[in-house]
């Protein structure tokens, strides 16, 4: 008895199983191309992840199962019963073809010896209840494998969330957001799929196959040797062409990596693209990479096509032998013929099996390289640590009353250095000596470039100076936990003050969560947003605005100072620090923010960054800092007096209203 050699067709996955080092399982799946990611944040070109690099981080994972397990802690009763309905369902993948070769048995008994129909009974049952509890155990793993799956990817998704919260500033300037979003979205999700396929296909077919060996030597040992025999001419074909097809498959994925890097470039500088007038240019450039591309994959198209049609002829060789044997075993009576179909379909349980394992292969691979970048974000330690400063001074009855009572306390700048952690040989304040005294309004201006907005990053302890200390109220900044220091002391209005994807109402909110909807309005009367809440949006203050995709209003660059000037009174900070917050505003704007700010700086201590004269000349102190050092301080009247480089920015504004 044969069964068609064509069943057989797509044993080449047995090739690529044997062949994992040179194959890797990109040849059978589309799924198995993949590009680096390329990310551009503020027209700098990254790409992320190269081929090379995939590889050593494949070598040398940043992660252990106990990882793993501590992610799969809280589901593992589920996925356990998983593993369980995994094996049960291979288990009954090798029980099934011997079924069938009983019920071959029983039908070549009825009509060689004239058996009754009922010794049909029991193999047709037995098969039918195998299949019955093949579907059931199915389900069962799919279903558990999917819940747990998901599961384990939100939580992973938190924790990645919580900690990219948690890094310093410093962090983010040299991760784009792109790539972080990219840990949090993609990186889980090749790791969510690659770790359920490891369990439903990885487990499931790996018990298959040692099950039906086992059940191929209890069946013919004859031809069970037969077939281990005529394996090596398929390792061989695999071996031969493996490590050329990886070779044209690493250099189409890099050549398809400058096509995008060329895209990449034109459409986050696409200003500079159409000043220069380089729509052309680029559009070329974009298709001369892109035919290298197109060439290379077909190349490697006919590559993988003469290798998968090699294994065909290998594996139905193979086939052809093992029948030819079986069918010499049948003629002497040693097999019957239930049991060499038997044979024949657990030998395609294992092709199955083996097949499957080869296309798992990339995808465990991408997986160990996703999971490899989440650990190494979630082991990241931020270079801002809380009370570095080990000194035994009590402070904490102070830190009770910052955040019980209003208070203007000093701000001392004592002989600081620094320089950004990603340019760290451009030192950005040298030696700075700066007093804010409590309760004044201190303007800082200087040329751009002369660290003005870096004392305020400082102060919001965003970073760390190299040398020098920062002190608040006679305390060390460093002294002073996080959740103190910004979210009680110290109120920040910016340039662009950004506003979240959610209500006007919560908007305003965030600077004291707790805060009533009474005392929420309140502050936005105070900061001169009141009438256009109500009057000009369509919901008052249940409007959604932002940049989500259910946002209903956008909002002008004056409103949106305003609902930050309330988001700020609500948090009744004693510090304000004020980065350029009316540089961007008209005229008309201007003044009603103005109006705002002045009852927000009543009775605090105000840092402001401004170029507006208006705002400068209403300062109790005006410092200019010019290469990152303090070079003069005192009123707008005391400097012009002066002559000196407050002067000189005066005099080269003109009329304008912006000092340069």
């Amino acid at each position: 008895m044969t069964l068609p050699s064509n069943r057989f067709a797509s044993c080449r996955g047995l090739v690529l199983s044997l062949s994992f080092g040179s194959v890797s399982g990109f040849a059978l799946s589309k799924g198995t191309f993949f590009l680096p990611h390329v990310s551009c944040d503020s027209g700098h070109l990254e790409t992320v992840v190269p081929m090379s690099d995939d590889f050593e981080r494949e070598k040398f994972s940043t992660w252990n199962y106990g990882d793993i397990l501590l992610l799969i802690k809280p589901d593992l009763l589920e996925f356990f019963g998983a593993i369980l309905s995994a094996i049960t369902a291979a288990m009954l993948n090798v029980y099934i073809p011997l079924c069938l070769g009983d019920l071959v048995n029983k039908l070549s008994d009825c009509f060689n010896q004239k058996e009754r129909i009922h010794v049909l009974y029991g193999p047709a049952l037995r098969l039918c209840l195998s299949y019955t509890l093949q579907t059931c155990a199915t389900f069962l793993y799919i279903g558990l494998l999917a819940s747990v799956g998901e599961r384990m990817a939100a939580r992973l998704r938190a924790q990645l969330f919580e900690r990219i919260l948690r890094q310093d500033m410093a962090y983010f300037n040299v991760h784009s957001c792109s790539k972080l979003l990219d840990e949090i979205a993609s990186d889980v999700h090749i790791f969510k799929s690659s770790f359920k396929q490891c369990v439903s296909h990885g487990l499931r077919c790996t018990a298959q196959i040692v099950g039906s060996v086992y059940a191929l030597f209890t069946i013919s040992t004859t031809l069970t040797y037969t077939l281990l025999g005529s394996l090596p001419c398929i390792f061989l074909v695999g071996t031969l062409m493996g490590a050329e097809l990886r070779r044209q498959s690493v250099e189409a994925r890099l050549q398809n990596s400058r096509a995008i890097t060329v895209a990449e470039e034109s459409l986050s500088n696409m200003c500079t693209v159409k000043s220069l007038n380089l729509e052309d240019t680029q559009y070329l450039r974009f298709c001369a990479e892109l035919d290298r591309g197109r060439s290379l994959n077909e190349k490697l198209g006919y590559g993988i096509g003469v290798f998968q049609g090699l294994s065909n002829l290998a594996l139905n060789g193979v086939v052809l032998i093992v029948l030819y044997v079986g069918g010499h075993l049948l003629s002497r009576d040693e097999i019957n013929p239930g049991s060499l179909m038997s044979f024949l379909v657990t030998t395609q349980t294992v092709q199955r099996s083996l097949a499957q394992l080869s296309l798992l292969y990339g995808q465990v691979l991408r997986g160990n390289v996703a999971f490899s970048r989440i650990q190494d974000v979630l082991r990241s330690a931020s270079g801002i640590e809380v009370l570095t400063n080990k000194s035994e001074k009590s402070y904490t009855a102070d830190h009770v009353r910052w955040k019980t009572t209003e208070f203007s306390p000093e701000i001392e700048f004592l002989d600081v250095q620094f320089a950004y952690p990603s340019r760290k040989g451009a030192i950005v304040l040298d030696k700075l000596n700066l007093a804010i005294p409590p309760g004044k309004v201190v303007a800082l201006v200087g040329k751009s470039g002369a660290g003005k907005s870096t004392v305020v990053s400082l102060i919001e302890r965003f970073y760390d100076p190299l040398a020098g200390s920062i002190q608040i109220g006679g305390y060390d900044l460093r002294d002073i936990p996080l959740d103190v220091l910004r979210g009680h002391l110290i109120g920040y209005i910016s340039q662009e003050p950004q506003i979240f994807n959610t209500t006007i109402r919560e908007n305003i909110r965030f600077g004291r969560l707790n805060a009533t909807d009474v005392e929420v309005e309140a502050a936005a009367r105070l900061a001169n947003a009141h009438d256009f809440i109500v009057n000009q949006l369509p919901d008052g203050y249940e409007t959604r605005v932002g940049q989500g995709a259910d946002s209903v209003a956008g909002l002008s660059g004056g409103q949106r100072q305003r609902i930050a000037i309330a988001r700020v009174l609500l948090k009744n900070a004693p510090i304000l620090l004020l980065d350029e917050a009316t540089s961007a505003l008209d005229a008309k704007s201007e003044s009603q923010v103005q109006a705002a700010l002045s009852r927000v700086m009543k009775d605090r201590t105000v840092l402001i960054i401004a170029h507006r004269l208006s705002t400068v000349r209403q300062a109790d102190l005006i410092v200019v800092i010019a290469n990152g050092r303090t070079v003069e301080h005192g009123t707008h009247e005391d400097l012009m007096a002066r002559r000196g480089a407050y002067y000189e920015l005066v005099c080269r504004q003109e009329n304008r209203d912006l000092i340069e």
